[in-house]
């Protein structure tokens, strides 16, 4: 045995010692690194925290902003000329007292202040000398032009309004009074309450006096805060009357340091501040010591298990959100998860109104999406935001955005049918702004009403569900744009079991039935082909249409089942036409979305075909690109029904449900241009809108390079034959020839048409 003079170390202590000094090593980087990450994330932290807070501010600022406008648009009501040219202060005072329900109900007081009297005379009859109201010193502002004035206390009230003025002009172009109203500092409070979204940060208003509007202390109001001690300053307009807007750190009363973020509010001059104690953004500043703390202890105790926890630290970091988001980004509206908490916090409100709920979207925008860019979809959506906005304005109205197209409105009503004349009404100058659009679109509208009894019996899921479902149930004609959920949505829902109860029975007894629609070609207007659609009468006598139960068989898997029924009934109903060697044209037979299984597809048609003595070239099978079936799934399908010998054609193109990207890797033979693209191209007198017409014209010139057949559905007039004739379309089907037809009328029409 020999014996070593140096020490030796046991492996386990070797290696220990090994991964130490890497530890070690490794540490010394990961103490750098790790507080450079920190020390970036910290500051991104920071620079969150300020820009929501901006952003808070900017949403009180355009909240305050929208009221006064909302306040100038109604004060614009007493702007008749007819009573104003009379220049006698008490008829204009009876007029004001006779139409003040018209005005907005935040007004208190209605006056007239005429000049030449040097009274001022009010709507509840009341007549004060002009010199005796407690008004700031001012200078007449010679402008047609409403202007915001600020706070006063009136004899008549003994509380604190702010008054809005109008200067009135005579027929010397000089002034000859003023129109006023007056609005309590308590709505503006309300305004600010209503869209408070943290109990820690206070909000105050001053006028251009350094006078409070909105103050979180009742007792300020109306007044001038001035402190003995100036670190006690809180929004002083000495501290921000030269700036339009800024932050400053100062100390509130109770010794707490805050951030005091302010801007002034367009158009009156006031100035709006928020209050954020630094409690906040100290509290993200320990944490991320802490953080950095906990990463160097972690270190010393395993090198993978730092590495691990860096790695989880720096994705929470990033995914890290400290206030949710207020606004979108995109619009500049508020969120739908803003929107519900405004509805559910309304709906806790004791009040006689009722809430109405829209949602509104867009008619085939993945399409629009899919065929203009992205960028160009972003534009429609803020086109689309900006008409809403106008569509509410005057009715105080929230709009928000959801995803992609999706929009929220929530009004409050005193009458649904007065509610529903005024919506109708903004909805007519809505669709002349619409026309406007670089891209055309069309708008859909679901509405619900809640009254105030039922209000704690719902939730806003529901509120928003009940839209949405009377959304769905517009039709595609789009004759009006709107749906309103009530007792017939109920009924449509009972229906809708029915068929469901009964559609099995229904197929076993064969109830329903084929008709076909023939094809025309437009060089020829000859009958070159025909649709076979399905109708469903009951034994009892009821009829169902397709806009029924076909959406219905595709969400519960039926309409499989009625598509191979389809089958059937055309193929016996073309081999019984060869055999008799009566006349008989090729027919089309729909694919339903839900055939997503190639294999099985083209086994159970190529089976159920292989038992009738039919040419291949007399079926042609339409198919659908929709969610269900992606892009290799109809390609698939498309070539098995090529080598068959079938033609293949894409129903219902440009309903949006289907994307040129699909037409390069799809290899369809015909394109059928939904009928809508006609509804929808028709203006006020009947005739083809330009712009529509250029789009329809576009479309079949690239389905021409694209070597496809077209054919447009629904024509219905002579000027539209004649329009896609023009416009080089292959063939047509619509009521302009002929409705579907049952078996022996439809045998008589390619008699006469052959």
């Amino acid at each position: 045995m020999s014996i070593s003079n140096g020490k030796r170390f046991s492996p386990v202590t070797t290696r220990f010692i090994s991964t130490f000094i890497i530890c070690v090593i490794v540490m010394s980087i990961e103490f750098i690194f790790t507080g450079s990450i920190v020390n970036a994330e910290l500051h991104k932290d920071e620079q969150r925290y300020y820009d929501s807070n901006s952003q808070m501010l900017e949403g009180y600022a355009k909240a305050i902003h929208y009221s006064l406008e909302n306040y100038k648009t109604s004060l614009m009501l007493a702007n008749n000329e007819k009573i104003l040219q009379t220049k006698n202060p008490v008829l204009i005072q009876e007029w004001l007292k006779e139409h003040k329900p018209l005005f907005n109900s935040d007004f208190h007081e209605l006056a007239y202040a005429d000049l030449k009297t040097h009274k001022t005379y009010f709507d509840n009859g009341a007549v004060v000398p002009i010199g005796s109201l407690n008004i700031e010193p001012h200078t007449a502002k010679a402008t047609p032009d409403d202007f915001i004035w600020d706070i006063l206390y009136t004899d008549l009230t003994n509380e604190a309004v702010f008054l809005l003025e109008k200067p009135i002009f005579g027929e010397d172009d000089k002034i000859q009074g003023y129109l006023s109203a007056s609005v309590k500092l308590e709505k503006l409070d309300q305004i600010v309450e209503s869209i408070s979204t943290a109990e820690h940060i206070s909000v105050y208003i001053q006028d251009r006096f350094g006078k409070f509007i909105v103050h979180p202390k009742p007792e300020y109001i109306g007044k001038k805060y001035t402190p003995a001690q100036e670190k006690y300053k809180i929004a002083s307009s000495s501290i921000i009357s030269s700036q339009t807007a800024g932050i400053t750190e100062t100390v509130d009363e109770n010794g707490t340091v805050i951030d005091l973020m302010y801007r002034k509010i367009s158009d009156c001059g006031w100035i709006i501040c928020i209050a954020i104690p630094k409690v906040g953004l100290k509290q993200i500043q320990k944490n991320k010591m802490i953080t950095k703390l906990l990463v160097y202890i972690i270190s010393f105790s395993s090198l993978l298990l730092l590495l691990f926890l860096e790695m989880y630290l720096i994705d929470h970091f990033y995914k890290h959100q400290l206030i949710e988001p207020i606004y979108d980004p995109l619009t500049g509206l508020i969120t739908r998860q803003r929107f519900e908490q405004l509805v559910e916090k309304q709906l806790k409100v004791e009040s006689k109104n009722k809430i109405m709920i829209i949602e509104a979207d867009i008619k085939g925008f993945k399409f629009l999406n899919q065929n203009y860019g992205e960028e160009k979809a972003d534009e429609l959506i803020k086109y689309f935001s900006e008409n809403l906005n106008k569509l509410v304005s005057l009715y105080n109205g929230v709009v928000a955005r959801g995803y992609a197209d999706h929009f929220y409105i929530m009004l409050k009503v005193h009458n649904v049918r007065k509610a529903m004349s005024e919506f109708n009404m903004r909805l007519q100058y809505f669709d002349e702004s619409v026309k406007n659009s670089e891209i055309p679109f069309f708008p859909k509208f679901g509405i619900t009403f809640i009254r105030p009894d039922s209000k704690k019996g719902v939730t806003v899921k529901e509120l928003l569900g009940q839209a949405s479902f009377a959304k769905s149930t517009v039709r595609d004609n789009m004759i009006e744009p709107y749906a309103i959920y009530n007792d017939r949505i109920l009924e449509k829902i009972n229906e809708e079991h029915f068929i469901e109860n009964n559609m099995e029975d229904a197929l076993a007894n064969e109830e329903f039935y084929i008709v076909y629609q023939p094809k025309i070609l437009l060089r020829t207007d000859k009958i070159v082909g025909a649709e076979a659609l399905v109708r469903w009468k009951t034994r009892e006598g009821r009829f169902f249409t397709p806009d029924k139960f076909i959406p219905l068989f595709e969400k519960n898997g039926f309409i499989t089942k009625l598509d191979f029924y389809v089958y059937d009934k055309v193929f016996q109903f073309i081999e019984k036409q060869l055999k008799n060697n009566a006349p008989i044209v090729p027919i089309s037979v729909n694919m339903s979305r839900n055939h997503n299984k190639p294999e099985k597809f083209m086994h159970d048609f190529m089976t159920l075909f292989s038992k009738y003595n039919i040419p291949p070239h007399f079926i042609q099978v339409e198919i659908i690109e929709r969610s269900v079936m992606d892009d290799n799934t109809l390609q698939e399908i498309t070539n098995r029904l090529h080598q068959a010998g079938f033609t293949v054609a894409m129903d219902d193109f440009g309903s949006g449900e289907s994307s040129l990207n699909m037409l390069t890797k799809v290899p369809v033979d015909v394109l059928k241009f939904d009928r809508d693209f006609l509804l929808s191209s028709m203006n006020s007198s009947g005739c083809l809108d330009e712009k529509s017409a250029r789009f329809i014209r576009s479309l079949l010139d690239l389905s021409k390079h694209l070597d496809k057949e077209t054919i447009f559905e629904g024509v219905e007039t002579q000027e539209q034959r004649d329009f896609l004739k023009s416009a080089d379309c292959d063939q047509v089907q619509g009521y302009f020839y002929s409705r579907p037809l049952e078996e022996t009328d439809f045998i008589d029409f390619i008699k006469k048409h052959d």
